[in-house]
C-alpha cells in the first residue's frame, strides 16, 4: 500500500456550521463528497484503488481510482486546524546543548492552486503556524515569515506533517517572536508526494512558495486574522537556494502582488553547476545523499529518461526507487545505506566524474540553466533587500557554489555590505570555522536579530534616520568589530599586536608608521588567514578589511592632548577606552541577547565545527 498522508483536508473551524465539503472526482467520472471532518488519510493502493480513512479511524470501502485521474475540487476544500507544539533543542553537528524550550502553536494545513514543474495546473499543500498567543488574540501578529524548507527525503518530513528545525528555532526560542510562519510542502511532498520532488530545480519551488503565500493570505483574510505589516522570506541550505529563487521570481512575475521586507538566504548553492563541479573536484562531501538526490531529481524533473545504471555505481543504481523515489528514508539513513565515507567517484559512474565527458557536459549545462546566477532577465528590484550568508567552512554546500551570487548581484548594481542597513544587499561570508549545520546557528541568530530589530531600524519601510546616521559614523567601527569578533576574528588581539609592534619600534623613530604591508603581516601573524582569503572575504562581504583596520588604527592612534604636550600611547587612548567599553557593553539588541543566551549553554562553543 502506498501511503498518501492527507493532513491537509479539512476540518470544522470554530463552529460546526462552518464545516466544508471535499469533492473527489474519480477516473470513471463519478464524484464522491466528504465532509471535512471525515477525512484523516487517503491511501493510493498498488492495485489502483483509493482507501479513505476517517478521523475516528474508520476505513471506508475501497474506491476504484486511477492515481493520475483523481481530481480535488479546490473550491470545496478548506483548511485543517489543530493544536501542536514547537520544541527548540539545539544539536548542531553533534554538539549537545542543555537547552530545551517549548511553545504551543495552532497549525493550519491547506491546499492551493499552483503549477507543476512543466507549467500545468496542480494542487499543492502548505501549512500556516500560529503562535498560540497570536491565534487567541492575546498578542498582535508582527508579520509573516515565509519559510522555504530545507532538504527533505522522507514523506513524513513534509511541513504539513512535521515541524522542521527552522520553524522551531524561529518561533520556540526563548524570545518567542509573534510571527506567523507560512510554508509550502513543495512539489513532491504533501498532496503530491507520489511524484518526484523538485530539489534544486530552478524556480519550481519558488513558485510553490509564492503561490502558497498568496493563498495563505487569502485564507487568513477570510478568517479575519491580522497578519501584521511585515513579510520576510527565509531559507537555509536548499531552502536558502529556494528563498533566493523566490526573490528572483517575485521580482520577475509577482512584484504587483508580493513584497518582502527582506530575503534571508543562507547556506545555499546558488550556482548549481559549480556545486556539482566542486563535488567532483573535491571528490567528497559530508552529506553524500545530496549529490545522489540532485542527480535523481534532475533526471526525473527534467525528463532526461537516463538509466540510473549509467549514472550511479551498481550498488546504488539498483536501489534508487527504494532510497530516493519511495520517500521511505530520511537523509542520514540514505547516507548510511550508501556509506557516509563513500567518495563521489564511488557514487557516480566515471563519465560523471569526468567534467569534460559529453555526459557530464550535458548535465552541467542543465545545472547552469537553472542556477540562480544565470543571467536570464532578472533585474533585482531596488525596493527589496537581500541577505546572503555562507560559512567558508561549509562541509555540505561548497563555498564556491555560493560566491558567484555575490558577483552576479554586484553586476546588477547592488553593493554588498556586512553592516545591516547600509545598502539593500547585506552579505556575510566571513564565518570560517563552522560546518554547514553549526553555521545554521549564526544564520538563525542574525536573521532573527534583524527581524526583531526591524521596527526600530525602519519606519514606513524607510531606514530610520537615527540608525542611518549611526551606521555612517564612528559606530561603524563598533558594528564591524562586533561582526568580526562574532565570526572569530579577534579585533582586540589584533590591536594588542599593533601595540606590541609600536612598542618594539619606539626606539627606531618609526613607532607611528604602520603601512599596509605591516598591517597585513600583523593580521596574518595572529590568525591562519591567507592573503587570498582576506581578499575574498572583503570582496564577498563588502567589508574592506584592510581599510577597516587602517581606519581603526588611525582612530585609536589619533593624537590626544594630555595637557602636558605628550601623546598618550595607543592602549591608554580615550578613543580605545571608549571603543572597548562599547564593545564590552552588551547592546540592547536581540542579537546580543541571543548570543549571550547561547554562550551560556554549557557545551556550545560558537567556533566549534
Amino acid at each position: 500500500m502506498k501511503k498518501f498522508l492527507w493532513t491537509l483536508i479539512m476540518l470544522v473551524v470554530c463552529v460546526a456550521t462552518e464545516a466544508k465539503t471535499v469533492k473527489i472526482t474519480l477516473s470513471d467520472g463519478t464524484v464522491k463528497v466528504f465532509t471535512s471532518s471525515q477525512l484523516s488519510a487517503i491511501d493510493f493502493n498498488d492495485d489502483g484503488t483509493l482507501t479513505i480513512t476517517t478521523y475516528n479511524g474508520q476505513v471506508l470501502p475501497a474506491l476504484e481510482a486511477d492515481f493520475e485521474s483523481v481530481d480535488i475540487n479546490y473550491d470545496a476544500v478548506v483548511s485543517d486546524i489543530y493544536p501542536d507544539q514547537l520544541s527548540f533543542n539545539i544539536d548542531a553537528d553533534g554538539i549537545p546543548v542543555d537547552l530545551h524550550t517549548d511553545r504551543a502553536i495552532m497549525k493550519m494545513n491547506y491546499v492551493y492552486p499552483s503549477t507543476d514543474p512543466w507549467g500545468e495546473p496542480i494542487t499543492l499543500s502548505g501549512t500556516i503556524l500560529f503562535p498560540e498567543e497570536v491565534w487567541n488574540g492575546t498578542k498582535p501578529c508582527e508579520g509573516i515569515m515565509m519559510v522555504n524548507h530545507y532538504t527533505k527525503f522522507h514523506r513524513n518530513e513534509a511541513p504539513t506533517i512535521s515541524n522542521g528545525e527552522l520553524e522551531n528555532m524561529f518561533l520556540a526560542n526563548p524570545l518567542k517572536p509573534n510571527y506567523i510562519i507560512v510554508e509550502s510542502d513543495f512539489y513532491g511532498f504533501g498532496v503530491t508526494e507520489r511524484f518526484p520532488q523538485a530539489f534544486i530545480q530552478g524556480l519550481v519551488n519558488a513558485r510553490s512558495s509564492l503561490d502558497g503565500l498568496l493563498a495563505a493570505k487569502e485564507l487568513l483574510d477570510e478568517r479575519g486574522f491580522d497578519y501584521g505589516p511585515l513579510c520576510f522570506n527565509i531559507g537555509y541550505s536548499s531552502g536558502g537556494f529556494d528563498a533566493l529563487a523566490a526573490q528572483k521570481l517575485r521580482d520577475m512575475e509577482y512584484a504587483d502582488r508580493i513584497s518582502f521586507d527582506k530575503t534571508f538566504s543562507g547556506g545555499g548553492p546558488s550556482d548549481v553547476r559549480e556545486a556539482y563541479r566542486q563535488y567532483v573536484l573535491i571528490d567528497s562531501t559530508a552529506y553524500n545523499a545530496v549529490p545522489l538526490l540532485l542527480m535523481v531529481c534532475t533526471n526525473e524533473i527534467q525528463k532526461l529518461d537516463l538509466d540510473y545504471s549509467d549514472i550511479f555505481q551498481p550498488y546504488i543504481s539498483d536501489r534508487i526507487d527504494e532510497l530516493i523515489l519511495s520517500k521511505e528514508y530520511s537523509s542520514w539513513p540514505v547516507c548510511d545505506s550508501i556509506g557516509r565515507e563513500k567518495k563521489i567517484h564511488e557514487i557516480l559512474m566515471p563519465v560523471y566524474c569526468d567534467l569534460t565527458s559529453p555526459e557530464s557536459m550535458s548535465v552541467q549545462e542543465l545545472f547552469r540553466s537553472f542556477s540562480l546566477t544565470t543571467d536570464d532577465g532578472w533585474t533585482p528590484d531596488p525596493s527589496q533587500r537581500i541577505y546572503l550568508f555562507h560559512s567558508r567552512g561549509d562541509d555540505y554546500v561548497p563555498i564556491k557554489s555560493a560566491r558567484p551570487m555575490v558577483a552576479f548581484l554586484k553586476s546588477k548594481g547592488l553593493t554588498p555590505s556586512i553592516i545591516p542597513g547600509r545598502t539593500n544587499f547585506q552579505t556575510n561570508f566571513v564565518v570560517r570555522d563552522m560546518g554547514h549545520l553549526s553555521a545554521t546557528l549564526i544564520y538563525f541568530i542574525q536573521t532573527l536579530a534583524a527581524i526583531q530589530a526591524w521596527p526600530t531600524m525602519y519606519t514606513d519601510n524607510q531606514l530610520n534616520p537615527v540608525y542611518e546616521a549611526l551606521v555612517t559614523s564612528d559606530i561603524d567601527l563598533v558594528a564591524t568589530m562586533r561582526q568580526l569578533d562574532a565570526m572569530g576574528f579577534d579585533c582586540r588581539g589584533f590591536i594588542q599586536k599593533v601595540q606590541e609592534y609600536i612598542t618594539s619600534m619606539s626606539g627606531s623613530g618609526d613607532g607611528s608608521s604602520l603601512d599596509l604591508a605591516t598591517i597585513v603581516a600583523l593580521v596574518l601573524s595572529q590568525t591562519d588567514f591567507s592573503v587570498m582569503e582576506l581578499m575574498e572575504m572583503s570582496e564577498d562581504s563588502g567589508l574592506d578589511i584592510q581599510q577597516f583596520l587602517i581606519d581603526l588604527i588611525t582612530y585609536l592612534y589619533e593624537p590626544v592632548d594630555s595637557g602636558d604636550g605628550k601623546k598618550t600611547d595607543l592602549m591608554s587612548s580615550p578613543h580605545w577606552e571608549s571603543l572597548s567599553t562599547q564593545i564590552a557593553t552588551p547592546c540592547d539588541t536581540y542579537e546580543q541577547q541571543l548570543r549571550d543566551w547561547l554562550m551560556k549553554c554549557p557545551n556550545l562553543r560558537m567556533n566549534d565545527k
